[in-house]
């Protein structure tokens, strides 16, 4: 996954090659949704990951949400966020997965995209810091000066990290290091870094696979964060606000669904995250969200805005799709 500021970069320049009509076909006028308001377009390309965060988006589409609301949605893989914000901006994608941090960041550096859908808070303890077992390492103290492997940086590890040692009173600076999630386990184990960031399904592997986890990166100040929307270009929901206000109402149908029907969808998960059905039984789940709650989109910001990641004049309402305004 690239850093956000690479992301930014290759975004701008694809806009200076002309952000033309977003997303592929489907864009003659069809007939008003569920939810009334004649759609500008009905058929969708929108890019994801498949993970527990964004479930949302693949229930939708199985349990027909997406059917009743006139809409045809193909979910493209991306690689992540920002890749896939790439692709909104260019035109290639109508929407993708992010997280507030992430499109707060984007749009911060001049990006001109929207978050159209709150998708899902964090899972209690679905954010974890994991050493070896017989690692000198206790707490989130001693990792001050140690190795931390994380995905990426400028990002939900980092930063949920440093908001909860500044609630702890700690002054701790590890040196990140940059490991795909899928290495981070093997790498704790042989030691070539000392620590590891890892969110769910990949902490539930760390402890089945003997890892010892000396921080919980949801407690405290980041107990129920925020932690990932569905953005789209400003054009786009310019020229199909019908369009963005039906795909966030069938989100957000599906994820009350969702909250209903816990033990469906731990049935479900293996199939559409490749999960192993134990893990899927046992891992912490997020809340999906079933409206969007700007008080918690704005906790989000706030703490971007405490670390410098983005203006202190930024305002979040700002880049925030709100059908009807």
């Amino acid at each position: 996954m690239k850093k956000l500021t690479t992301m930014v970069v290759a975004a701008a320049a694809a806009l200076a090659l002309g952000l033309t009509g977003c997303g592929g076909g489907g864009s003659n006028a069809a007939p008003g949704s569920a939810g009334g308001g004649k759609l500008e377009k009905t058929e969708l390309k929108v890019g994801s990951l498949p993970l527990a965060d964004y479930a949302a988006l693949y229930w939708a589409k199985d349990k027909g949400f997406f059917n009743k609301e006139g809409l045809n949605v193909e979910i493209v893989a991306v690689q992540g966020g920002p890749v896939g914000i790439q692709k909104v901006a260019s035109g290639e994608l109508d929407m993708t997965n992010s997280t507030p941090f992430g499109t707060s960041m984007a749009a911060n550096s001049g990006l001109p995209i929207k978050s159209v859908v709150l998708t899902s808070s964090l899972a209690d303890k679905g954010l974890g810091v994991f050493v070896k077992p017989e690692s000198p390492i206790k707490s989130m103290a001693d990792l001050n000066g140690k190795s931390l492997g994380i995905n990426t940086t400028r990002n939900m590890g980092d930063i949920t990290f440093n908001n909860l040692a500044k609630s702890k009173g700690l002054d701790v600076k590890p040196n990140w290091v940059e490991v795909p999630f899928p290495e981070m386990i093997k790498g704790v184990q042989a030691g070539s870094i000392e620590a590891g960031y890892l969110p769910e399904p990949f902490a539930s592997a760390a402890r089945n696979a003997g890892l010892r986890q000396i921080a919980d990166l949801t407690e405290g100040p980041n107990k129920g964060l925020a932690g990932s929307d569905y953005v789209a270009s400003d054009k786009f929901v310019k020229s199909n606000p019908n369009t963005a206000a039906a795909f966030a109402r069938a989100m957000y149908a599906a994820g009350a669904d969702l909250n209903a029907n816990e033990a469906a969808e731990r049935e479900w998960l293996p199939g559409v995250a490749k999960l192993d059905p134990k893990v899927a039984q046992n891992m912490p789940l997020p809340k999906y969200y079933d409206s969007f709650k700007m008080a918690d989109y704005v906790k989000a910001v706030d703490i971007l805005k405490q670390q410098g990641l983005v203006k202190p004049d930024y305002k979040p309402e700002d880049r925030v799709f709100q059908p009807g305004k």
